[in-house]
């Protein structure tokens, strides 16, 4: 009985990696519904009539306008008022110390941050600005883009801090004309990303009526339409995120685009009215940069949601916590990953040494237990009173042997997603040079090992883990799980050295542990 229910999670793990390895890998081009399909949310009536704005791409954005702090470089359009890139200085594209900083808009056509109304045509279209750098050092520093036209006055106003990747956003409006002014205004958040590995996600993020909620970018249709009480929206991939906090409105709406490779979504208002010579002001906050979860808990805006693991989330985000406390004692994030192991190790070691205990008295029992099946192949009933009978004599639990691992499957699979998800791991290094050697050798945990010797090293520790392990199994399970081993390593040669090595130390402690029962209870 044990043996099965071990069977049975190894083979369900086996598929969870079968397919995060062989079918979450490419997002093939997706053809284009030939309707629109409209999500409501709250019963909300049909969405407005969105007009597609012209391409500002193909127009003169006019100067670049830089603004540069500690943590980054962000280049604006002066016509358009919008970014046009956002650079790292803290994250690099490779683990090359002098590889460029990490990008986070790579799109051309992008235009993040772009405004627009929904009705309203300006005859005047291009912004201005005063400034052409902005370096932030101390305190705070604005930057402003003003459209003046006839009937309506237009100001963004940028406000960033020294050592923050937020910066708040203020769009001001004055009614000019002698008419009253009514429209929404769409802010857009746009990106395309590379491709990525098979486990990466890439798509929106939002945090929608009090809960937060996330769609990959293959699952997105174009024109999908969202209402409630929106806190935040914006885009990511696996590690990096680009977001517009909603400070204004109680309720409003958005709507999602996908063309290709590239991911849009527009934050839409409610109808802002305006009297003569009115004035309004409307605060946005606006979030580029990693998904550090201390970071974006401090901001206290639920945008820590966005650091999501998945089904096992809270046991994931406490193994995170545990991870980064190891980290300040050991500087290394490998080394901080085998302690954790053996803290988990420890943990657990009762439970698991019941296991194998279990497993071992079961093994023992064998031979009578094939006499019992021989001798009432024909009486059913009989030959399942007489095992149970045999199990109460000796007093051996059938399911001591896999009641332990079901209660560590929830560890497992919190840890796995913390240790392919979490942008602590990105370009972190555990053993720089390989031995013998000038190469490099795992200089980022969040990569896989460029030599395979830890896959091959694991598949080895589980072909000596399975060897002493009690066997209860028939020959034809027997064998299967023989080929354990060598499908784990097939999978793992691919999947993140941090990964590989945890279940690596895993394998070793458990065969450490294995040779001390079989010792003390031969």
């Amino acid at each position: 009985m044990a043996y099965r229910v071990i069977l049975a999670f190894v083979l369900s793990l086996l598929v969870i990696l079968a397919y995060d390895y062989f079918f979450a890998r490419k997002q093939q081009p997706r053809q284009q519904p030939p309707q629109k399909k409209v999500e409501r949310i709250e019963n909300h009536p049909k969405p407005p009539k969105i007009p597609v704005p012209q391409r500002a791409a193909k127009t003169d954005c006019g100067r670049d306008i830089i603004v540069s702090t500690s943590l980054y470089q962000a280049t604006f359009c002066e016509n358009g008022g919008y970014l046009k890139t956002f650079s790292l200085k803290k994250y690099r594209e490779g683990v090359d110390p002098n590889s460029p900083p990490k990008r986070i808009i790579l799109a051309k056509d992008a235009q993040p941050l772009s405004l627009r109304f929904l009705n309203t045509k300006l005859n005047k279209v291009s912004y201005s600005c005063s400034k052409d750098r902005l370096e932030v050092k101390r305190g705070k520093a604005q930057l402003c883009f003003i459209i003046s036209s006839p009937s309506l006055l237009i100001k963004k106003i940028y406000t960033f801090y020294p050592d923050k990747y937020y910066f708040d956003l203020n769009i001001i409006l004055e009614n000019k004309g002698k008419d009253v002014f009514k429209d929404s205004l769409a802010l857009s958040l746009a990106n395309r990303w590379p491709q990525g590995r098979r486990y990466d996600f890439r798509g929106a993020i939002f945090f929608l009526n009090d809960r937060f909620k996330s769609l990959k970018q293959k699952k997105i249709k174009d024109g999908d339409f969202f209402v409630g009480r929106i806190k935040w929206l914006g885009l990511s991939d696996k590690y990096f995120m680009t977001t517009i906090v909603n400070k204004a409105f109680e309720r409003a709406s958005f709507v999602l685009k996908t063309h290709s490779e590239k991911l849009s979504c527009e934050f839409l208002t409610p109808p802002i009215t305006l009297k003569k010579g009115e004035e309004r002001a409307i605060p946005f906050l606006v979030y580029i940069g990693p998904k550090e979860i201390d970071r974006l808990k401090a901001l206290g805006l639920n945008l820590d949601k966005a650091v999501n693991f998945g089904f096992f989330d809270s046991i994931s985000k406490i193994l995170l916590y545990v991870l980064k406390w190891f980290y300040k004692f050991t500087h290394n994030y490998g080394i901080a990953i085998i302690v954790l192991t053996f803290v988990i190790k420890i943990l657990f070691w009762p439970l698991t040494h019941q296991s194998y205990k279990s497993m071992k008295d079961m093994q023992r029992l064998q031979p009578q237990i094939a006499k019992i099946r021989q001798r009432y192949k024909n009486d059913k009933v009989r030959m399942n009173q007489e095992i149970m009978n045999l199990y109460r004599t000796y007093k051996v639990n059938p399911m001591g042997g896999c009641l332990p691992i079901i209660l560590q499957i929830p560890v497992f699979f919190a840890l796995y997603y913390v240790l392919i998800y979490a942008i602590e791991l990105r370009h972190a290094p555990f053993i720089t040079y390989f031995p013998f050697t000038k190469k490099i050798w795992l200089a980022d945990l969040s990569a896989k090992d460029p030599y395979y010797i830890t896959p091959i090293l694991m598949g080895i520790s589980m072909v000596v883990q399975q060897k002493l392990t009690p066997s209860s199994v028939n020959p034809t399970q027997e064998k299967l799980m023989l080929f354990m081993p060598i499908f784990f390593t097939i999978i793992f040669l691919n999947f993140p050295s941090g990964l590989v090595i945890y279940w690596l130390v895993n394998n070793v402690l458990s065969i450490i542990q294995q040779v001390y029962i079989n010792r003390r209870f031969k």
